[in-house]
């Protein structure tokens, strides 16, 4: 089934307005505690969405939590989930307790460089403890309340007021859990999260640089009435004109209840539409005729709010604000299209260094700043390398005009180089596959409103085949379900015609390559996959710039080495003159490789910014200039470039 056929599916079964959706399938609830119900676990939720609509009801519990390692991994057995009053350190959530110094002066091992060393401000991997009292609003008695992290890393087991709720072992995954039979408001409130090592292989490329740990997202608490938003899923339909509404009502819906949906255009006056409708299923699906859609591209990144209120005889139950954006990704013959205008795909790989951070990054303004610059220097989409960011990170995506593509490695992920993993870790064998997929539906749900989360890929650099082709095809099919705009490719870095792929990031190829055919009759868009290794040496004039949780290691390796070798003070010259000769060759072959395959689709430049041990950027790991600036290297990575001939 192509991506119109899914679209097709989509609007048939949206067309009939206010008659309940058809059953779907329900993902898993892991976690759930022994006497509790089996509803309590929720994912994936909403935490610290960049819009808060003025009627729904939200209290943080970001910022110190005490904390403390458990080494020996006694916690449980001592019951510290019973008494945190041992827990004598401090950490900020959100974050990773490395980068904010708990653990040791210890070496970590850097995988795919096969480096030991200490990447972070401290070394640990291990089980960590965190706590945190709070007080209830007064005014929430009488409400359901549900206590979400946005997310944890590797996994994690919480508790409140002593009742164990559950667990999760998805760390891309927010999940929560229903609280309102164990909350209190009488008395102060204790929540205590322990986080472990389960599932630290299943965070992918989270690990790329060492073994980071904790709540590195926010956590909050909410209430609503007996009935709530469970999904909110917006379907923006261009060709049609229409704006698909899929909503799910959490617990049995006794009364007809009444849904507001506001939507407010991108326009310069915001014009605002209401429309009203009437819910009498806990599933249920509406479409929404637009006047003349603003498209969406990278171009002209242009967005629409979407506020929704619940509401039973008048009684606001819930109520939420969301954005999204009409765009449609298709194909004709080798040419990328967005919305129906052939495009040229100019891309970056990504690898979730975050230097002030040392866990991902959930700074809008930080990344405002850095994804402005990525496109201020031509790049239109970012592959996230085995991972995918979080939504902060998609927020601003959908504000500049990135297209993002996520990698949740469901046919195996970048695992490191060696004897044992290769490039398919962890694969998806019956041990494994029901977390991987299971993880990669709950993300794809996490992620349906925001245009820029709309290319999605399987696994990293599989060759020309794989052991688990009815896998990448069950995901494929899945996947466009939940998400039909959205492009699906089996890998990046491999070529196979039987495999699903909207498009191929593959090595292009001459003329009898035993990879490819000859682009002409690919009859697929083709972007070039990585393109290309080019490290200049390590600069120590930036060692001043890492003041966060992440050290300047590869710096310190060659500052140390040079200091031995009688070199400290020439390091200077060899970084600028490194510098140079990368960007002349980065530009030749940039260049060289849009004349000779003048059919690309694409290239994805292996990487706009550097990585702290390998230094491959035009721009550095802080996203700034290193030689070129945006308009010298828009001559290479622009619209329209000079190509000299031979």
């Amino acid at each position: 089934m192509n991506r119109r056929d899914f679209l097709e599916v989509l609007a048939g079964s949206i067309v009939a307005t206010q008659m309940p959706m058809a059953a779907t399938s329900q993902i898993p609830r892991p976690g759930a505690a022994v006497g509790v119900a089996e509803n309590r676990y929720r994912a994936p939720v909403r935490v610290n969405p960049l819009l808060v609509h003025p009627q729904e009801l939200r209290l943080k519990l970001d910022g110190e939590w005490k904390f403390l390692l458990d080494p020996h991994d006694i916690g449980i057995k001592e019951g510290w989930h019973k008494n945190p009053a041992g827990f004598s350190d401090t950490v900020q959530v959100p974050g990773c307790w490395q980068g904010q110094g708990h653990g040791s002066d210890g070496l970590d091992h850097v995988w795919d460089f096969q480096l030991e060393t200490r990447t972070l401000r401290a070394t640990y991997k291990g089980t960590g403890w965190y706590a945190k009292r709070f007080d209830a609003p007064s005014s929430w008695r009488g409400k359901q309340v549900f206590l979400n992290f946005g997310g944890v890393h590797p996994s994690a087991e919480v508790w409140l007021n002593g009742t164990r709720l559950g667990e999760n072992d998805m760390p891309f995954v927010p999940f929560g859990f229903n609280v309102t039979d164990v909350l209190r408001f009488d008395i102060t409130n204790s929540v205590i999260v322990r986080v472990h090592e389960k599932n630290r292989i299943f965070g992918l490329a989270f690990n790329f640089q060492g073994n980071w740990s904790g709540l590195y997202r926010g956590v909050d608490l909410t209430a609503t009435g007996f009935n709530s938003f469970r999904q909110f899923y917006l379907y923006p339909d261009l060709d049609r004109r229409q704006l698909g509404v899929r909503v799910h009502i959490e617990n049995e819906i006794t009364i007809p209840l009444s849904l507001e949906v506001a939507i407010t255009s991108p326009s310069q006056d915001k014009k605002t539409t209401i429309h009203t409708f009437v819910m009498t299923h806990a599933e249920q699906e509406f479409v929404i005729d637009m006047d003349s859609p603003t498209p969406w591209s990278p171009t002209a990144p242009n967005l629409y709010r979407v506020d929704a209120v619940l509401k039973r005889e008048g009684t606001v139950l819930d109520a939420l604000s969301e954005r999204t954006g009409f765009v449609t990704l298709s194909s004709d013959g080798p040419h990328f299209l967005i919305n129906g205008e052939p495009y040229f795909m100019r891309g970056t790989g990504d690898f979730a260094l975050c230097p002030e951070t040392g866990s991902p990054d959930t700074d809008r303004q930080q990344w405002r700043q850095k994804l402005k610059q990525l496109r201020a220097y031509g790049y239109n989409y970012v592959r996230c390398q085995s991972y995918l960011y979080p939504p902060e990170y998609l927020d601003v995506a959908d504000e500049v005009g990135l297209l993002v593509q996520s990698e949740m490695g469901i046919l195996g992920a970048w695992g490191g180089v060696s004897q044992y993993h290769g490039y398919q870790w962890p694969k998806p064998t019956p041990d494994n596959y029901p977390l991987l997929k299971n993880q990669w539906d709950l993300s794809v749900r996490r992620d349906v409103n925001h245009v820029s989360a709309n290319i999605y890929c399987m696994s990293n650099e599989s060759g020309a085949g794989t052991e688990f082709g009815h896998l990448a095809w069950q995901c494929y099919a899945d996947t466009k379900t939940l998400k039909p705009t959205a492009a699906v490719i089996w890998t990046d870095g491999g070529y196979n015609a039987d495999l699903p792929a909207d498009f191929i990031n593959s090595e292009a190829k001459s003329e009898g390559s035993l990879v490819l055919p000859p682009l002409e009759r690919l009859n697929k868009p083709l972007i070039q996959h990585e393109f290309r290794w080019w490290s200049s040496f390590p600069d120590v004039r930036l060692i001043k710039h890492y003041d966060g949780a992440v050290r300047p290691y590869a710096a310190l390796i060659a500052l140390e080495a040079a200091r031995q070798q009688g070199q400290e003070h020439l390091l200077g010259q060899f970084a600028e003159s490194s510098n140079r000769l990368q960007f002349i060759e980065s530009k030749g072959k940039m260049e060289m490789r849009r004349g000779d395959f003048a059919q690309l689709a694409g290239i994805c430049h292996f990487n706009a910014m550097d990585t702290n041990p390998s230094p491959q950027g035009i721009l550095n790991e802080f996203y700034e200039k290193k030689i070129a600036d945006a308009e010298t290297w828009l001559q290479t990575n622009g619209d329209t470039v000079i190509l000299g001939g031979i």
